[in-house]
């Protein structure tokens, strides 16, 4: 077991204890300020392809469109409070959408993951749906569509 996953165990053993002894702290992941209207990503965001290991996300959007999706992603994952939406737009495919961020949860590994709603829009056809993003040891993040929630 990775020195990282020890940790994270411990301390969701720790919060599990709190909160069985009747503790009323909030458990929450601070990732950044809530503002009124959804950050803008463009295309133009240079995140490199090995933050972001995906399983059918791309063949769901296209190419060009997940180069952008993927900003937006990678913004709402690390830094996203839940409802929280980041609009991703492509700078010359004609797509674009929001990522939301929905809630933070453990997988069974006990990596931190997010869960995000997914819009994208391309010529009036509009597709949704949720993914679960999972932090991977030495950083970057590891989406799929969720299991728990089809949309």
């Amino acid at each position: 077991m990775t020195r990282s996953r020890h940790a994270v165990r411990i301390a969701v053993a720790a919060a599990g204890a709190m909160l069985t002894a009747a503790c009323s702290l909030p458990v929450t992941i601070p990732l950044g300020p809530m503002n009124g209207e959804p950050e803008l990503i463009t295309g133009s965001i240079d995140i490199p392809e090995e933050t972001v290991e995906e399983q059918g996300i791309a063949d769901r959007v296209g190419t060009q469109a997940w180069a952008a999706l993927r900003g937006a992603l990678v913004s709402a994952a690390e830094r996203g409070e839940d409802g929280q939406a980041f609009s991703w737009k492509t700078d010359n495919a004609g797509v674009e959408g929001t990522v939301t961020t929905v809630d933070a949860f453990f997988d069974a590994d006990g990596a931190v993951c997010r869960r995000l709603a997914i819009t994208a829009v391309a010529y009036a056809r509009a597709d949704s749906f949720v993914a679960d993003a999972c932090r991977r040891d030495g950083g970057g993040w590891n989406v799929k569509p969720s299991e728990q929630t089809r949309r």
